[in-house]
């Protein structure tokens, strides 16, 4: 695989993380296995998570939180997320750099949505896990 110049916000922060400094490197069978199976499962999961964002749009209208700010700051994160989400699907399953672009800011967009909404054990475990299976397959598209 060629090497892709990290040009995009905070990516060259963020890949020696998930690259150089981590000392378990996914063998190249799971690299394959998880670029194939990707694209399908983020074709599974919007339509889902669409769901569950309309379904706590519902619930906290009978809240008396709905006037907070940071909440409203992260939902709106999330669904900024979900439509990357949805626009990486194609580029995704052509192996392109774009389709692994829009899926670097849905990270980035959840990231800072778990920040809003104050869940920062959330926003750790989606950072670790999310960003490394992101960042070890990201030679694959170029």
């Amino acid at each position: 695989m060629s090497f892709i110049t990290p040009d995009k916000p905070l990516e060259k922060e963020i890949l020696p993380l998930f690259t150089t400094a981590v000392p378990f490197q996914l063998p190249v069978e799971w690299k394959n296995f998880i670029v194939k199976i990707t694209p399908w499962i983020m074709l599974l999961l919007v339509p889902l998570y669409l769901l569950v964002i309309g379904l706590g749009t519902i619930s906290s209208l009978f809240s008396a939180f709905t006037a907070h700010i940071l909440s409203s700051l992260g939902t709106l994160c999330k669904v900024a997320g979900m439509v990357c989400s949805l626009f990486s699907i194609k580029g995704l399953f052509d192996r392109k750099r774009e389709g692994w672009v829009w899926a670097y800011y849905a990270f980035l967009l959840f990231l800072v949505g778990d920040i809003f909404y104050l869940d920062f054990l959330d926003a750790i475990i989606t950072f670790l896990i999310s960003g490394y299976f992101l960042f070890q397959i990201r030679e694959y598209y170029s």
